[in-house]
């Protein structure tokens, strides 16, 4: 019932926002298929029954998904200089498309061409021009509430809890191979006095604390948590409750001094042939009834403002990921172009302080 008053909103509010788009009688079938460097599994499925469905019926194109993680998707646009690229369009993390910005290969985003992107969250909008982000997840505190308790340990509520003594050895850590440890890292360095720009305040103060061990993916805590051997973690929100709803003992809470946003951008690829699709594949993406498919099935916020109301109406779907502008503005948006610049020292720091002590 809840999901068909959700689908129903989410399409009222899709056909709200499209009489900006020309209509056409009857879709024309197309001879272009667009390449899209997406995330993978859940996710991608996700995209596909939602935006790619939605894309497909309004253009008459079709999708060819080609999943990696984020930075596999920016070696080959790198390596692709020159040649043909292996995408029309890319799905990238904040820090990735601050690199691929960088490496010059994506192309400055059209905005005249996506009529929904006039709804999506200005904090969501590249400052530089380039694609916006199609979704908002933050970076808080996984914990086992029943061993807390058991502990004597209060609920945590600041990144700093997590130095906890009662909580030796039961800590696991995100490697800074993942966007978890990356968002970590700036928060560690805040707490400890430094930002994006003085990420050996970070390492020093992850240093200090007794972990039990460091993972790289999130299935490892999906394999610990339950058996008691780990009782927090930093984690993203979406994975966190993607645990919790399976049931266990198993809670997230976003620290009071700000989550870690992290954010899927969504970009045209420089060199594609297919731009015209590709825009059209992004404002499919971007539309209202897709966001809202996606968010009901993978607990991601939406980046497009319509939602807001209709989320409110639905807290126990809406309590799991950033809801509202309100929400977002709490959490800490990290200026990836500084941290990137200061990554190799936080990394060869990381690596003699942290992984080895």
């Amino acid at each position: 019932m809840q999901l068909k008053a959700l689908a129903a909103a989410g399409l009222a509010l899709s056909l709200l926002g499209s009489v900006a788009q020309p209509a056409t009688a009857q879709t024309q079938a197309s001879d272009v298929t667009i390449k899209v460097g997406n995330y993978g599994g859940q996710f991608t499925a996700t995209q596909r029954k939602y935006a790619g469905d939605l894309f497909m019926r309004r253009t008459g194109a079709k999708i060819q998904y080609i999943d990696a993680n984020p930075a596999d998707h920016l070696n080959k646009l790198i390596a692709s200089r020159g040649r043909e690229a292996p995408y029309d369009v890319v799905y990238l993390d904040l820090d990735i498309q601050a690199n691929a910005i960088k490496a010059d290969v994506l192309e400055k985003f059209d905005a005249s061409q996506v009529p929904n992107y006039a709804f999506v969250y200005d904090e969501a909008k590249n400052k530089q021009g380039y694609g916006p982000g199609m979704m908002i997840y933050t970076v808080g505190i996984a914990y086992n509430p029943q061993k807390f308790k058991e502990a004597g340990i209060p609920t945590p509520t600041s990144w700093n809890d997590l130095w906890d003594p009662r909580l030796a050895g039961k800590v696991m850590l995100p490697d800074l191979s993942a966007v978890q440890g990356r968002m970590f890292l700036i928060a560690a360095s805040r707490l400890n006095g430094g930002n994006e720009g003085q990420l050996e305040k970070g390492i020093e103060k992850i240093a200090q604390l007794k972990y039990h061990s460091i993972y790289t993916s999130t299935v490892q805590l999906e394999a610990l948590f339950p058996t008691g051997d780990i009782w927090a973690a930093p984690m993203a929100d979406g994975r966190a409750w993607g645990m919790i709803d399976k049931g266990g003992s198993l809670a997230f809470v976003r620290p009071k001094e700000g989550a870690l946003v992290g954010m899927g951008m969504l970009d045209v690829v420089k060199g594609s042939k297919n731009p015209k699709e590709g825009y059209a594949y992004i404002d499919a993406v971007l539309d209202a009834y897709s966001q809202l498919g996606q968010a009901y099935e993978i607990p991601y916020g939406p980046t497009n403002n319509l939602l807001v109301p209709v989320l409110k109406g639905y807290p126990n779907i809406s309590k799991k990921f950033t809801a509202s502008l309100t929400e977002l503005q709490q959490a800490y948006i990290a200026d990836w172009t500084t941290y990137n610049a200061n990554s190799e020292k936080a990394i060869d720091l990381w690596n003699r302080q942290v992984v080895r002590k």
